[in-house]
């Protein structure tokens, strides 16, 4: 059996399912990094302070309520059962689950450049001691968050255009029994996730900068 024809089906299968709901999540996965380099990179290089401007905290609090949508993508694998149903008897390992590795690799690496932005902002400010604990503040609120989302249902933009509903909604969500369990399921997915994200990604700029030096070594020698 040609594999082209049996693979090329079910991968165009997948796409027609998903592609919306996919596309839409990996737009808003991505807003956080559009917001993270107007936010950390929008004053001055040589500012050694925090800014104090309303607007700027403003920025702050906005990227804050549409980070969790970046490892949001990982509570997207509940969808994965109903394309295996939905494939039969055909090809999973070679569509399905390389769209799905896809689409949840995109969101993080979105969070990994989000922090990664924050990280550097934090040093420029000689303020690097406080990246882990700021790093784990944000693991815990994006949890929080993804927890909102996919059991709220709650958008990003819900607190600012229906603030009292919202409100009201979150504190009868949080005082549910299994909301702790939940989120922290949540907090340690988000933190491996970037775990891995982060060694993966600086591991290969390593490598490309070891190459090219290596390159340049024997350019010129």
């Amino acid at each position: 059996m040609d594999p082209v024809k049996t693979v090329a089906p079910s991968l165009a299968g997948v796409l027609d399912r998903n592609l919306f709901w996919m596309g839409w999540n990996t737009v808003l996965a991505w807003v956080p990094v559009a917001l993270a380099l107007l936010v950390f990179r929008g004053g001055r290089e040589d500012e050694r302070r925090l800014p104090i401007s309303p607007i700027w905290w403003g920025g702050v609090a906005l990227l804050l309520l549409f980070l969790p949508n970046a490892p949001y993508v990982v509570t997207d694998l509940v969808h994965l059962r109903y394309d295996i149903r939905a494939a039969g008897n055909g090809p999973v390992v070679t569509t399905i689950l390389p769209v799905y590795a896809g689409f949840i690799a995109s969101g993080f690496v979105a969070y990994y450049l989000v922090l990664a932005e924050l990280a550097r902002f934090l040093a420029a400010r000689g303020l690097g001691a406080w990246r882990t604990p700021v790093t784990l503040a944000i693991h815990l609120l994006c949890a929080i968050g993804v927890f909102l989302g996919r059991w709220v249902r709650l958008n990003s933009w819900e607190p600012v255009v229906q603030p009292r509903g919202t409100f009201d909604r979150m504190m009868l969500a949080l005082s549910w029994n299994w909301a702790p369990v939940l989120i922290a399921a949540v907090f340690v997915a988000t933190a491996l996730g970037h775990f891995v994200t982060r060694a993966v990604i600086e591991a290969g700029i390593e490598s490309l900068r070891r190459g090219a030096r290596l390159w340049r070594t024997r350019k010129f020698a």
